[in-house]
């Protein structure tokens, strides 16, 4: 593996642990919507980091 590709997977997976705890809080402490809209965030931050992953990786 090279280190361009290194480096892009970790800064793909430090920005969507961001996002995730990010609106996390937001939804769980401000907003208050309950346990299924974090269930639809956690999967939605999965798929377009996936998507992304796919889309933009370094070859």
């Amino acid at each position: 593996m090279k280190k361009r590709q290194l480096c892009f997977i970790l800064a793909l997976c430090v920005v969507a642990a961001i996002l995730w705890i990010s609106g996390e809080l937001l939804i769980g402490l401000v907003l208050n919507w309950g346990m299924t809209a974090s269930r639809i965030w956690a999967i939605l931050i999965i798929v377009l980091t996936c998507a992304f992953s796919l889309w933009k990786c370094p070859r």
